[in-house]
């Protein structure tokens, strides 16, 4: 619920918020990051990489637990902490 909710969202945050928001979901369902940082010349990819690399050695459920906690804050939706 909390991945659908995020969708509606997730053009109306700022750009942190949004690298938090894939660094934190990224970590939940893959666990820490296995490729090499993309080149100079990716700059969005550089950004998405070291948000998520930035989790390393979260916990898939920790991460889950803050993901979901910053969309309920993002959306004021309190339904979300109790699933």
């Amino acid at each position: 619920m909390a991945a659908i909710l995020a969708r509606g969202i997730v053009n109306n945050v700022n750009v942190d918020t949004f690298l938090q928001l894939y660094a934190y979901f990224k970590q939940s369902r893959e666990g820490n990051i296995a490729f090499e940082r993309p080149s100079l010349l990716n700059i969005r990819g550089r950004k998405m990489w070291d948000a998520w690399k930035s989790k390393e050695n979260t916990s898939k459920e920790d991460a889950m637990t803050k993901y979901i906690a910053l969309v309920y804050d993002l959306t004021n939706n309190k339904d979300l902490l109790d699933e």
